[in-house]
């Protein structure tokens, strides 16, 4: 079973087009799917949308008490799960829908792959509608991951992983690059990327601050320096 979590913030005009493609597409693939919203109590009635929608799809809904930020959502999203397939998904609709059924079947097609990550850096994935600005940033936050992972798109927040690869891993909810803290940190044979094309979002505002560069940089800096304590470790093991 898959499991799709998606974290919700004033997200009402967009999340039950989000479900509908999102369930058409799943059961066009005969995959057998929950989703799973989690509302930081959005000011627009997302939670209600979203527990409307249950009555005609496989929607459950986590109500949270404040705006906690979307890696937190997923972290506590996880517990409640109950798929052996876990994805996460944007509900804005820049993450295409139907790209996820391409994303899972390299889980079910090949048993050595653990995680998927949906990538807009490999040939055939690209970005769409989406200012030069926001694409320069993407693109430099990218190389400041490169020490950690030779995943291209490591800040993508579009991914599928086996639940086996997050047992007993303990997931930093900092900011909103949960992908990076996956591929970081979870326990995963192969890692496969998949090509999709972003397109910015028609509905809503952008979430991204400065708070979110700040956020990101502290998750950066935290990864790094668990990095180089276990590679010290190992070394001061072999001496």
């Amino acid at each position: 079973m898959l499991s799709v979590i998606v974290p919700t913030y004033n997200e009402r005009e967009t999340l039950p087009i989000l479900v509908s493609r999102l369930t058409r597409a799943l059961d066009q693939a005969g995959l057998e799917a929950e989703i799973l919203v989690v509302d930081d109590n959005s000011p627009d009635g997302t939670a209600a949308v979203a527990e409307e929608l249950a009555a005609c799809y496989p929607v459950r809904v986590l109500r949270r008490p404040a705006k906690l930020g979307l890696a937190s959502a997923v972290v506590d999203a996880l517990p409640l799960a109950r798929g052996d397939l876990i994805a996460v998904i944007d509900a804005d609709l820049s993450h295409p829908p139907e790209a996820l059924v391409p994303m899972v079947g390299q889980l079910l097609n090949d048993p050595q792959v653990d995680l998927v990550v949906g990538s807009r850096y490999i040939p055939g994935g690209g970005m769409e509608d989406w200012p030069w600005s926001r694409q320069l940033v993407s693109v430099v936050a990218n190389v400041l991951a490169r020490g950690l992972t030779p995943v291209r798109d490591a800040t993508s927040g579009f991914f599928v992983v086996r639940r086996r690869a997050l047992e007993g891993v303990k997931l930093n909810p900092i900011g909103f690059k949960i992908g990076l803290e996956v591929i970081a940190r979870a326990r995963y044979g192969r890692c496969v990327e998949v090509p999709y094309v972003f397109t910015d979002r028609k509905h809503g505002f952008s979430k991204f601050t400065p708070r979110e560069v700040l956020a990101y940089l502290e998750q950066l800096a935290i990864l790094y320096g668990e990095r180089v304590c276990e590679q010290l470790s190992r070394r001061n093991g072999r001496a």
